[in-house]
Protein backbone atom coordinates (compact mmCIF):
# COMPACT_ATOMS: atom_id res chain seq x y z
CA UNK A 1 0.00 0.00 0.00
CA UNK A 2 2.12 3.06 -1.30
CA UNK A 3 0.33 6.08 -0.41
CA UNK A 4 1.95 9.44 -2.31
CA UNK A 5 0.96 11.93 0.01
CA UNK A 6 3.25 14.83 -0.40
CA UNK A 7 1.28 17.12 -2.06
CA UNK A 8 -1.90 16.71 -0.51
CA UNK A 9 -3.29 17.73 2.96
CA UNK A 10 -6.30 15.70 3.96
CA UNK A 11 -8.34 14.87 6.90
CA UNK A 12 -11.06 12.80 8.58
CA UNK A 13 -13.81 12.03 10.99
CA UNK A 14 -14.65 8.62 12.50
CA UNK A 15 -17.07 7.34 15.47
CA UNK A 16 -14.34 4.26 16.86
CA UNK A 17 -13.86 0.77 15.82
CA UNK A 18 -15.12 -2.08 17.15
CA UNK A 19 -12.96 -3.38 19.00
CA UNK A 20 -10.01 -2.49 21.41
CA UNK A 21 -6.36 -3.57 22.45
CA UNK A 22 -6.94 -5.46 25.90
CA UNK A 23 -3.24 -5.28 26.55
CA UNK A 24 0.20 -4.27 25.31
CA UNK A 25 -0.77 -6.58 21.98
CA UNK A 26 -3.41 -7.09 20.50
CA UNK A 27 -5.87 -10.27 22.11
CA UNK A 28 -5.67 -13.43 19.86
CA UNK A 29 -7.01 -16.72 19.39
CA UNK A 30 -5.81 -19.45 17.27
CA UNK A 31 -6.65 -22.94 16.46
CA UNK A 32 -5.18 -25.46 18.29
CA UNK A 33 -3.24 -27.06 15.37
CA UNK A 34 -1.94 -23.12 14.05
CA UNK A 35 -0.72 -23.07 18.02
CA UNK A 36 1.04 -25.77 18.06
CA UNK A 37 3.11 -25.12 15.03
CA UNK A 38 3.94 -21.78 15.83
CA UNK A 39 5.06 -23.34 19.11
CA UNK A 40 7.48 -26.10 17.41
CA UNK A 41 8.77 -23.37 14.33
CA UNK A 42 9.65 -20.49 17.55
CA UNK A 43 11.64 -23.43 19.84
CA UNK A 44 14.19 -24.87 16.64
CA UNK A 45 16.68 -22.94 15.45
CA UNK A 46 19.31 -24.36 12.26
CA UNK A 47 22.17 -23.58 14.22
CA UNK A 48 22.96 -21.66 17.67
CA UNK A 49 21.95 -17.99 17.25
CA UNK A 50 24.41 -15.62 17.41
CA UNK A 51 25.00 -12.22 17.95
CA UNK A 52 26.03 -11.98 14.33
CA UNK A 53 22.18 -12.71 14.04
CA UNK A 54 20.79 -9.92 15.78
CA UNK A 55 19.25 -7.78 12.45
CA UNK A 56 17.83 -11.42 11.51
CA UNK A 57 16.23 -11.36 14.93
CA UNK A 58 14.33 -8.67 14.34
CA UNK A 59 12.23 -10.08 11.57
CA UNK A 60 11.52 -13.47 13.68
CA UNK A 61 8.15 -13.10 13.62
CA UNK A 62 7.61 -13.63 9.77
CA UNK A 63 10.20 -16.28 9.66
CA UNK A 64 7.89 -18.40 12.12
CA UNK A 65 4.82 -17.61 10.45
CA UNK A 66 6.48 -18.66 6.86
CA UNK A 67 7.20 -22.08 8.86
CA UNK A 68 11.47 -21.96 8.87
CA UNK A 69 13.62 -20.88 11.39
CA UNK A 70 15.50 -17.93 12.66
CA UNK A 71 18.48 -18.10 11.11
CA UNK A 72 18.17 -20.63 8.16
CA UNK A 73 19.80 -18.88 5.60
CA UNK A 74 20.50 -21.59 3.25
CA UNK A 75 17.89 -24.54 2.98
CA UNK A 76 17.97 -26.60 0.37
CA UNK A 77 14.55 -25.72 -1.25
CA UNK A 78 13.14 -22.41 -0.48
CA UNK A 79 9.68 -21.26 -1.40
CA UNK A 80 9.02 -17.66 -2.38
CA UNK A 81 6.80 -16.19 0.33
CA UNK A 82 5.29 -13.59 -1.49
CA UNK A 83 8.45 -11.93 -2.36
CA UNK A 84 6.86 -11.56 -5.99
CA UNK A 85 3.58 -11.63 -5.78
CA UNK A 86 3.64 -8.95 -2.60
CA UNK A 87 7.19 -7.31 -3.41
CA UNK A 88 7.33 -7.89 -7.28
CA UNK A 89 11.11 -9.64 -6.39
CA UNK A 90 12.18 -11.73 -8.61
CA UNK A 91 16.00 -11.45 -8.62
CA UNK A 92 19.13 -9.68 -6.57
CA UNK A 93 18.32 -6.53 -8.48
CA UNK A 94 14.90 -6.31 -7.25
CA UNK A 95 15.56 -6.95 -4.10
CA UNK A 96 18.06 -4.40 -3.52
CA UNK A 97 15.92 -1.48 -4.84
CA UNK A 98 13.06 -2.83 -2.12
CA UNK A 99 15.99 -2.89 0.34
CA UNK A 100 16.97 0.95 -0.46
CA UNK A 101 13.35 2.11 -0.90
CA UNK A 102 13.03 0.90 3.22
CA UNK A 103 15.55 2.47 4.24
CA UNK A 104 15.32 5.99 2.53
CA UNK A 105 11.19 6.02 2.75
CA UNK A 106 9.03 2.95 3.06
CA UNK A 107 5.71 3.76 4.55
CA UNK A 108 6.88 5.17 7.59
CA UNK A 109 7.81 8.17 5.83
CA UNK A 110 3.83 8.57 5.33
CA UNK A 111 2.80 7.64 8.53
CA UNK A 112 4.65 10.33 10.51
CA UNK A 113 3.33 13.03 7.58
CA UNK A 114 -0.05 11.67 8.48
CA UNK A 115 0.28 12.39 11.97
CA UNK A 116 1.49 15.83 11.94
CA UNK A 117 -1.26 16.49 9.60
CA UNK A 118 -4.09 15.72 11.59
CA UNK A 119 -2.37 15.54 15.30
CA UNK A 120 -3.72 19.95 16.10
CA UNK A 121 -6.45 20.02 13.41
CA UNK A 122 -9.94 21.23 14.54
CA UNK A 123 -12.49 19.11 13.91
CA UNK A 124 -13.68 21.85 11.48
CA UNK A 125 -10.83 21.15 9.48
CA UNK A 126 -11.10 17.92 9.70
CA UNK A 127 -14.60 17.28 8.00
CA UNK A 128 -13.53 19.80 5.47
CA UNK A 129 -10.23 17.85 4.63
CA UNK A 130 -12.64 14.43 4.65
CA UNK A 131 -15.04 16.02 1.91
CA UNK A 132 -11.57 16.26 -0.27
CA UNK A 133 -10.57 13.07 -0.08
CA UNK A 134 -14.18 12.18 -0.92
CA UNK A 135 -14.19 14.53 -3.82
CA UNK A 136 -10.85 13.73 -4.76
CA UNK A 137 -10.22 11.41 -8.49
CA UNK A 138 -8.51 8.71 -6.63
CA UNK A 139 -9.48 4.84 -7.07
CA UNK A 140 -12.24 3.98 -4.71
CA UNK A 141 -10.52 1.41 -3.06
CA UNK A 142 -7.55 3.61 -2.09
CA UNK A 143 -9.29 6.73 -1.31
CA UNK A 144 -11.62 4.48 1.26
CA UNK A 145 -8.34 2.69 2.83
CA UNK A 146 -6.48 6.62 3.30
CA UNK A 147 -9.80 7.72 4.57
CA UNK A 148 -9.67 5.14 7.22
CA UNK A 149 -6.34 5.73 8.22
CA UNK A 150 -7.11 9.51 8.64
CA UNK A 151 -9.54 8.85 10.31
CA UNK A 152 -7.66 6.74 12.84
CA UNK A 153 -5.14 8.84 13.22
CA UNK A 154 -6.66 11.78 13.94
CA UNK A 155 -8.77 9.79 16.73
CA UNK A 156 -5.56 8.15 17.75
CA UNK A 157 -7.25 4.95 17.61
CA UNK A 158 -5.05 2.06 19.58
CA UNK A 159 -2.66 4.81 20.39
CA UNK A 160 -1.27 4.69 17.13
CA UNK A 161 -0.13 8.50 16.80
CA UNK A 162 2.61 7.43 19.42
CA UNK A 163 3.90 5.10 17.52
CA UNK A 164 7.04 4.62 16.11
CA UNK A 165 6.33 3.59 12.39
CA UNK A 166 9.98 2.52 11.76
CA UNK A 167 9.45 -0.51 13.16
CA UNK A 168 6.94 -1.26 10.38
CA UNK A 169 10.06 -0.65 7.84
CA UNK A 170 13.41 -1.89 9.11
CA UNK A 171 11.93 -5.51 10.26
CA UNK A 172 10.38 -5.94 6.86
CA UNK A 173 13.89 -4.73 5.86
CA UNK A 174 15.41 -8.06 7.66
CA UNK A 175 12.42 -10.31 6.99
CA UNK A 176 13.40 -9.80 3.16
CA UNK A 177 17.13 -10.01 3.56
CA UNK A 178 16.54 -13.79 5.11
CA UNK A 179 13.87 -14.80 2.47
CA UNK A 180 16.22 -13.19 -0.28
CA UNK A 181 19.03 -15.11 1.27
CA UNK A 182 17.19 -18.49 1.23
CA UNK A 183 16.47 -17.46 -2.44
CA UNK A 184 20.11 -16.65 -3.08
CA UNK A 185 19.68 -13.48 -4.11
CA UNK A 186 22.24 -12.52 -1.35
CA UNK A 187 24.41 -14.12 0.83
CA UNK A 188 24.26 -15.11 4.34
CA UNK A 189 26.77 -12.63 5.18
CA UNK A 190 24.98 -10.10 3.26
CA UNK A 191 21.74 -10.85 4.96
CA UNK A 192 23.61 -10.83 8.49
CA UNK A 193 25.87 -7.45 7.70
CA UNK A 194 22.44 -5.32 6.13
CA UNK A 195 20.59 -5.96 9.05
CA UNK A 196 22.90 -5.27 11.68
CA UNK A 197 23.17 -1.87 10.40
CA UNK A 198 19.92 -1.27 11.49
CA UNK A 199 20.76 -1.47 15.35
CA UNK A 200 21.91 1.94 15.87
CA UNK A 201 18.45 3.35 14.81
CA UNK A 202 16.48 0.91 16.35
CA UNK A 203 17.99 1.09 20.07
CA UNK A 204 17.58 4.35 20.15
CA UNK A 205 13.59 4.32 19.08
CA UNK A 206 12.81 1.25 20.99
CA UNK A 207 13.58 -0.57 24.10
CA UNK A 208 13.74 -4.20 23.47
CA UNK A 209 12.46 -6.48 21.22
CA UNK A 210 8.69 -6.87 22.55
CA UNK A 211 9.22 -3.11 22.45
CA UNK A 212 10.13 -2.91 19.01
CA UNK A 213 7.01 -6.07 17.91
CA UNK A 214 4.48 -3.54 20.14
CA UNK A 215 5.00 -0.85 17.24
CA UNK A 216 5.47 -3.63 14.39
CA UNK A 217 2.05 -4.66 15.10
CA UNK A 218 0.06 -1.30 15.70
CA UNK A 219 1.76 -0.07 12.35
CA UNK A 220 0.74 -3.06 10.51
CA UNK A 221 -3.12 -2.82 11.91
CA UNK A 222 -2.70 0.59 10.74
CA UNK A 223 -0.98 -0.02 6.80
CA UNK A 224 -3.50 -2.95 6.34
CA UNK A 225 -6.76 -0.52 6.60
CA UNK A 226 -9.05 -2.90 7.58
CA UNK A 227 -7.80 -5.25 4.22
CA UNK A 228 -9.27 -8.55 5.37
CA UNK A 229 -6.34 -10.44 3.22
CA UNK A 230 -3.55 -9.01 5.76
CA UNK A 231 -5.84 -8.32 9.13
CA UNK A 232 -6.73 -12.18 8.95
CA UNK A 233 -3.40 -13.27 9.60
CA UNK A 234 -2.98 -10.26 12.49
CA UNK A 235 -3.60 -12.78 15.64
CA UNK A 236 -1.52 -15.62 14.11
CA UNK A 237 1.61 -12.84 14.38
CA UNK A 238 0.77 -11.60 17.52
CA UNK A 239 0.90 -15.18 18.91
CA UNK A 240 4.18 -16.08 17.04
CA UNK A 241 5.44 -12.97 19.06
CA UNK A 242 3.91 -14.09 22.34
CA UNK A 243 5.96 -17.53 22.03
CA UNK A 244 9.18 -16.03 20.98
CA UNK A 245 8.79 -13.67 24.14
CA UNK A 246 7.92 -15.88 26.38
CA UNK A 247 9.80 -19.34 25.27
CA UNK A 248 13.27 -19.09 27.27
CA UNK A 249 15.34 -20.85 24.64
CA UNK A 250 13.62 -18.66 21.88
CA UNK A 251 16.33 -16.14 20.02
CA UNK A 252 15.41 -13.23 21.70
CA UNK A 253 16.13 -14.57 25.19
CA UNK A 254 19.22 -15.93 23.52
CA UNK A 255 20.44 -12.70 22.15
CA UNK A 256 19.86 -9.44 24.27
CA UNK A 257 18.56 -6.81 22.70
CA UNK A 258 21.49 -4.58 23.67
CA UNK A 259 23.80 -6.77 23.06
CA UNK A 260 27.22 -5.94 21.91
CA UNK A 261 28.16 -5.72 17.90
CA UNK A 262 30.78 -6.11 15.36
CA UNK A 263 30.89 -2.60 13.76
CA UNK A 264 28.49 -1.70 11.33
CA UNK A 265 29.66 -2.11 8.06
CA UNK A 266 26.97 0.05 5.80
CA UNK A 267 29.87 -0.39 2.75
CA UNK A 268 28.85 -3.56 1.89
CA UNK A 269 24.86 -2.55 1.55
CA UNK A 270 26.25 0.91 -0.21
CA UNK A 271 28.39 -1.78 -3.05
CA UNK A 272 25.71 -3.20 -3.97
CA UNK A 273 23.29 -0.68 -4.45
CA UNK A 274 25.80 0.97 -7.06
CA UNK A 275 24.46 -1.98 -9.84
CA UNK A 276 21.34 -0.08 -9.56
CA UNK A 277 22.60 2.78 -11.22
CA UNK A 278 20.46 5.12 -8.92
CA UNK A 279 20.38 8.76 -10.24
CA UNK A 280 21.28 11.36 -7.66
CA UNK A 281 18.25 13.24 -8.03
CA UNK A 282 16.50 10.00 -6.53
CA UNK A 283 18.77 9.03 -4.09
CA UNK A 284 19.67 12.53 -2.58
CA UNK A 285 15.81 13.52 -3.10
CA UNK A 286 16.61 16.57 -4.76
CA UNK A 287 13.49 17.87 -7.32
CA UNK A 288 15.74 18.98 -10.00
CA UNK A 289 18.70 17.82 -12.07
CA UNK A 290 20.79 15.33 -12.33
CA UNK A 291 18.62 12.80 -14.10
CA UNK A 292 21.35 11.67 -15.49
CA UNK A 293 23.97 11.27 -13.09
CA UNK A 294 24.50 8.09 -11.08
CA UNK A 295 25.58 7.91 -7.36
CA UNK A 296 28.99 6.72 -6.37
CA UNK A 297 29.31 4.26 -3.45
CA UNK A 298 30.92 6.89 -1.30
CA UNK A 299 28.05 9.21 -1.90
CA UNK A 300 25.65 6.57 -1.16
CA UNK A 301 27.69 4.97 1.93
CA UNK A 302 27.02 8.56 3.28
CA UNK A 303 23.33 9.06 2.51
CA UNK A 304 22.71 5.38 4.10
CA UNK A 305 24.96 5.89 7.01
CA UNK A 306 22.65 9.20 7.63
CA UNK A 307 19.67 7.86 7.39
CA UNK A 308 20.21 4.71 9.79
CA UNK A 309 22.10 7.44 12.42
CA UNK A 310 25.54 5.97 12.25
CA UNK A 311 28.23 8.50 13.02
CA UNK A 312 31.33 8.45 10.59
CA UNK A 313 33.97 6.28 10.79
CA UNK A 314 36.64 7.40 13.19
Amino acid sequence: MHWFLRTAVFTLVLLGVSYSIYSRFFPYVTNENRKEEIEVTTQNTLLPVTSEDWGIILGAPYAVFNGHVVNDYTPEIAEDNGLSSAWGIKNRQDLLQQLFWLIMEGHSTDYYEIRDTVIHLSKNDFDMLLSNIEKSQWDETEKQELIWQYKMMYHNTHDIQNMEYLAWDYVRFSMLCLEGARLKYITKEEAQSWTRMLAPRLRKMYTGWDDLWHHLFITRWFWSAQDKQWTSSQSDYLAIVDNLLQDKSSPVNVIQWDVPLSSTDTTSFSEALVSLQLPKSMVTLELEGDDDVTVGVDELNEIIRAHLNISPPK
